[in-house]
C-alpha cells in the first residue's frame, strides 16, 4: 500500500545515536560527519586541539565552546558525538561539565583533556563516568594520541549503539510477542504492529493491509498518515497487492526502477513489503533510496511472523464465541481440546463430555475418568483449577494462559471456560488452544538476547563463533551446528566451530570455496538457504546423514549452516530464529574485528618502542667504540706531526670528535628520559639545582636558588638530569657575548648569565637573563634538532621535554621578562 505524500518525517524517536535529534528514514542512507566538541576557556588552545582533530581524524567535524555554559548551549543546538574539554576553568570546572552532560546525555563519550591534572582528578573523573582521561603535553604528539582516544572512543560507542539497538528491537519484538496474547480482536492487532514497526523500523510512513474479495484495502496507519492519503489496490496489482497475492517479502531500494511498485505518489523511494499470513501485509516506506536493509527484512517478518500467529489465534478463538451456542452439534469437528463440564447448584461437578482432540491430547476422556480425576492429571505441580462462582450474574467468559500436563509433557495454552445456563445447572464449554509453540519462541527469544551479551565479551572472532554454534545447539535445539569463517588470505570458508553431532554425521570436511554448493552460495549471495531433503537435491558436495540443511550468512564473516538428519526439519519460526542469531553473531563479530585491530595498534606500538631501546643499544656500542679509536688514532697522530697549522687542523678534528661525543650522549638521554616514571619520592629542588649546576662547565655564570624548602616529587636522577640540559642551554644560548669559537680558550666577550631556580604554587621554574631564544620560536624550540646555534645538537632541550612528560608535567616556555634582556623563563606544574 503506497501512501499519498503526508507530512511524517524522522524516526520512531527522532533520533539517530547523537546527542538528541535524529534523521528521518528519508534522508537515504548518507552517514553524516561526527561532530566532536572542544571546550576549553582559552580559545587558542581550543582551536588548536579542533584544527588537530579535523586533520587526524576522518569523517569528523571539531567544533569548539570557550566555556562550559557555551559548550551546553551548543549541545542543545546541534547533534554532537563526543565531548572534549578542559578541566581548570573560570566558569565551571571540567568534572562540573560532565555531571551536567551526564544529567542530560548520559550514554554521550567525555574526555577530559587538561593540563592540570592529578590523581584525584582522574579519580574524581572515572568516578563521575569519564570516558576517557588524557594529560595535556608538550609537542603535536599529545594531539595524536587525543585523536586515538577520540577515534576510540566513538568507534566504543557505535558498537555499543548497534548493540543496544539490535536488543532494543528484539526486545520490542519480544514485548510485541508477549502482549499480543492480550489482543482481542484483528485490528488491534494491526494497530499494534504499526506500534512496534515505529520501534523496530525507520521510515516515513507505514501501514498494514487486509485483503477483502478482489482487493487490498488500508487496515492501520501511523500518525501523520490519513485514509486521504491511500487507495485500495487490486488483488495482485502493485507493491501491496503483489505481496498479498504472492505471499512474499518485497525490499525496493529505488521505488523508481522497480516493476514491482506502483506508488501512489512522487516522493516515494524505497519501501519493504512483508505478507502477514495470508491476505495481510505490512509496508514501511521512505522518501530516501535504499533505507531499509535485509536486517530490516527480518525484523520485519519476525513482526509479521507473530501478528500472523496472533490474528490465527484470535479469528480461531471467535468462531469459537461465535459457534458456542452449536457447541453440541459441532462438539467432536472442533480443532482444539474441548471438554463439557456440568454444574450442578451444589456446585457437584461431573465431566459430562470430551472431544477427540482432547482424548488425544490430555489420554483421558468422558465416562472413563471423573472431572476430579481429570484435575490430577492435567494439572501440573503448584497449578491451580479454575473455580470462579460460576452461577454469579457478573461472570462471564474466561480467558486465560494455563500450563496442563498432556500425553507429550507439560504444554502451554490458552482456556477458554464459555458458561451457558441450563435448567439446574451451568454446561461449561473448556476449550483448549495451544500455544505452547509461541511460548517456546518467546523463551527462545530471551534466551538468544542473554547469548547475544555473551558473544559481545568474546575475545575474537573464534571465541565468538564457538558460543554462536553452542547456542545453535542449546537455545534453538539443532546439535548439527556450526560456523564457518571467511578466510581472505585463502577465498575460502574455513570450520571455525563445529559440533561434534555435525562431525559425527558429514565428518571433518575442508574449507569450502567458490563451487562448492549452497553454503557458499548463502556466503556469496548474501542469502538464508533452506534445503528440506538432501537426499533428493543434487548437491555439490556430500552431506552424509544429514537430510535438512539450513545456512544463514554472517555478513562478510562467513555463514553458520545448521542441519537436521529429518527431512523437512527447518520451519519457518526456526528460519526466523535462526536469522535472530545470526543477525546478533554478525553484530558480535563486527566488535571482535575492531577489538583485534585495536590490539594489533598497540603491538605495532610496542614493536616501535623495541626499535627505540634497540637503536640506543646501536649508539651507545656500535658509534662509540669507532669514536674512542678514531680519538686514540688522533692522538697518536700529534706526536707525529709537527706545524702549527697542522696542529690547528688537528684541534678542528679533535672538537669534531667532541661535537659527535656530545650527539651520541644527548640521544642515548632522550631515548632513555622519554620513559614514564612510575615511583616518583620527595627530592629537594635545591640540592638538586646545586649538584646539576656542578656539573656543567658554567663559563662565569650563576645560579640563584630563590627557595631551600622546595620539594618536587621526581625521579632524583632524571630531575638532575633536567637541570643540567636547561643550565647548559642557559650558559651556552645565554651570554650577552657570542659562543666561544676555536682557538679562544673558551672564553666569552661579554659577562656571565644569572640562572634562577624558583618556586610556583604548583610547581617550579627555571629562568636567565639572557637574550631569549635569539629569533627561534619557543615552542619550535622544544622540538628534536632546532637550535639558535649551528654547533647545538638541537636535543638538549627536547630532553627536557622528554623528562617532564614522563613525569607527568605540565611546561610552559616564554620570556622571562628581566629587564636587561628578554631571557627565557621554563615553568613545570607539578600537580596533577
Amino acid at each position: 500500500m503506497e501512501p499519498r505524500p503526508g507530512d511524517g518525517s524522522g524516526g520512531p524517536d527522532g533520533s539517530d545515536g547523537g546527542n538528541g535529534t535524529g534523521r528521518s528514514a528519508g534522508a537515504g542512507t548518507v552517514e553524516r560527519r561526527k561532530v566532536v566538541l572542544v571546550v576549553d576557556d582559552e580559545p587558542g588552545a581550543a582551536d588548536l586541539a579542533a584544527t588537530y582533530l579535523d586533520r587526524l581524524l576522518d569523517g569528523v567535524e571539531a567544533v569548539t565552546a570557550t566555556s562550559p555554559p557555551a559548550a551546553l548551549e551548543l549541545l542543545r543546538e546541534r547533534q554532537i558525538d563526543c565531548v572534549v574539554s578542559d578541566h581548570d576553568m573560570p566558569e565551571a570546572t571540567g568534572l562540573e561539565l560532565l555531571g551536567r552532560v551526564r544529567e542530560e546525555y548520559p550514554n554521550l563519550p567525555f574526555l577530559l583533556f587538561t593540563g592540570k591534572g592529578s590523581e584525584e582528578i582522574a579519580s574524581e573523573a572515572i568516578s563521575a563516568g569519564v570516558t576517557d582521561y588524557l594529560q595535556k603535553g608538550g609537542g603535536t604528539d599529545q594531539y595524536e594520541m587525543l585523536a586515538n582516544r577520540v577515534r576510540n572512543a566513538l568507534s566504543r560507542r557505535r558498537v555499543k549503539c548497534d548493540l543496544r539497538e539490535v536488543n532494543r528491537k528484539v526486545t520490542a519484538i519480544h514485548e510485541f510477542a508477549t502482549e499480543l496474547s492480550s489482543a482481542d480482536t484483528v485490528a488491534e492487532v494491526f494497530e499494534r504492529v504499526v506500534d512496534v514497526a515505529e520501534q523496530v523500523l525507520e521510515f516515513d510512513r507505514c501501514l498494514t493491509a487486509r485483503r477483502d474479495g478482489e482487493y487490498v484495502y488500508p487496515a492501520a496507519l501511523s500518525e501523520g498518515v490519513t485514509d486521504d492519503d491511500v487507495r485500495r489496490f487490486e488483488f495482485g496489482e502493485g507493491l501491496a497487492g503483489r505481496t498479498v497475492a504472492e505471499e512474499r517479502t518485497y525490499l525496493v531500494d529505488e521505488v523508481g526502477r522497480s516493476a514491482d511498485a506502483d506508488p501512489v505518489a512522487d516522493d516515494i523511494e524505497s519501501a519493504i513489503s512483508v505478507p502477514i499470513g495470508r491476505y495481510r501485509l505490512i509496508q514501511a516506506i521512505s522518501g530516501g533510496q535504499a533505507t531499509f536493509d535485509e536486517r530490516d527484512v527480518e525484523f520485519a517478518e519476525l513482526v509479521a511472523a507473530h501478528a500472523a500467529e496472533a490474528m490465527e489465534q484470535i479469528e480461531t478463538e471467535r468462531a469459537l464465541r461465535a459457534e458456542r451456542d452449536r457447541l453440541a452439534a459441532l462438539f467432536d469437528n472442533v480443532p482444539s481440546p474441548v471438554a463439557r463440564l456440568v454444574i450442578d447448584e451444589d456446585g457437584t461437578r461431573r465431566l459430562d463430555e470430551t472431544n477427540a482432540a482432547f482424548e488425544e491430547t490430555f489420554g483421558r476422556a468422558a465416562g472413563e475418568a471423573t472431572y476430579e480425576e481429570m484435575c490430577a492429571a492435567t494439572l501440573p505441580g503448584g497449578a491451580e483449577s479454575i473455580e470462579p462462582d460460576w452461577f454469579d450474574a457478573d461472570v462471564d467468559s474466561i480467558r486465560t494462559e494455563v500450563e496442563r500436563r498432556t500425553v507429550s509433557g507439560v504444554r502451554d495454552f490458552i482456556l477458554n471456560a464459555i458458561p451457558t445456563e441450563r435448567d439446574g445447572g451451568i454446561l461449561l464449554h473448556l476449550v483448549y488452544a495451544d500455544i505452547d509453540e509461541q511460548k517456546r519462541v518467546e523463551r527462545t527469544l530471551r534466551r538468544l538476547h542473554e547469548a547475544t551479551r555473551e558473544m559481545f565479551h568474546g575475545e575474537d572472532r573464534e571465541e565468538v563463533a564457538g558460543i554462536a554454534s553452542r547456542t545453535a545447539i542449546d537455545t534453538l535445539g539443532f546439535p548439527n551446528s556450526g560456523v564457518r569463517l571467511y578466510d581472505s588470505d585463502s577465498g575460502t570458508l574455513r570450520p571455525t566451530a563445529i559440533s561434534e553431532e555435525a562431525t559425527a554425521a558429514i565428518g571433518d570436511r575442508p574449507p569450502f570455496g567458490p563451487g562448492d554448493g549452497r553454503i557458499w552460495d548463502a556466503f556469496d549471495r548474501g542469502e538464508t538457504i533452506v534445503v528440506d531433503d538432501l537426499a533428493a537435491t543434487e548437491t555439490a558436495v556430500e552431506y552424509g546423514d544429514l537430510r535438512s540443511l539450513l545456512v544463514v550468512p554472517l555478513g562478510d564473516h562467513g555463514v553458520m549452516p545448521l542441519g537436521s538428519p529429518e527431512p523437512a526439519f527447518f520451519g519457518d519460526t526456526d528460519v526466523q530464529l535462526a536469522r535472530v542469531l545470526a543477525a546478533n553473531v554478525t553484530a558480535a563479530l563486527d566488535r571482535a574485528e575492531r577489538t583485534e585491530q585495536l590490539r594489533e595498534r598497540d603491538a605495532a606500538l610496542q614493536r616501535e618502542l623495541d626499535r627505540l631501546e634497540k637503536f640506543a643499544g646501536v649508539v651507545s656500542h656500535d658509534l662509540r667504540n669507532p669514536l674512542t679509536v678514531a680519538n686514540g688514532r688522533l692522538g697518536l697522530l700529534r706526536g707525529l706531526i709537527d706545524g702549527e697549522d697542522a696542529h690547528e687542523q688537528l684541534d678542528l678534528v679533535e672538537e669534531a670528535h667532541e661535537r659527535m661525543g656530545e650527539l651520541i650522549d644527548d640521544l642515548l638521554e632522550l631515548a632513555r628520559e622519554g620513559r614514564t616514571v612510575d615511583d616518583p619520592e620527595p627530592v629537594s629542588l635545591a640540592e638538586s639545582a646545586r649538584g646539576a649546576w656542578g656539573t656543567v662547565d658554567t663559563d662565569g655564570a650563576v645560579l640563584e636558588v630563590e627557595s631551600e624548602d622546595t620539594t618536587v616529587h621526581a625521579d632524583p636522577e632524571r630531575l638532575r638530569t633536567l637541570l643540567e640540559n636547561l643550565f647548559r642551554n642557559s650558559v651556552e644560548h645565554g651570554s650577552t657575548g657570542s659562543r666561544p669559537e676555536p682557538g679562544n680558550n673558551g672564553v666569552n666577550d661579554g659577562p656571565g648569565v644569572t640562572v634562577t631556580v624558583g618556586t610556583l604554587s604548583d610547581g617550579f621554574f627555571v629562568a636567565d637573563d639572557g637574550p631569549g631564544f635569539d629569533g627561534v620560536d619557543p615552542d619550535e624550540a622544544m622540538e628534536y634538532g632546532v637550535s639558535s646555534d649551528d654547533r647545538g645538537s638541537g636535543l638538549g632541550l627536547a630532553i627536557v621535554s622528554e623528562i617532564a612528560d614522563a613525569h607527568g608535567w605540565r611546561m610552559t616556555v616564554g620570556e622571562s621578562g628581566v629587564a636587561d634582556g628578554d631571557g627565557v623563563r621554563f615553568e613545570f606544574r607539578t600537580e596533577r
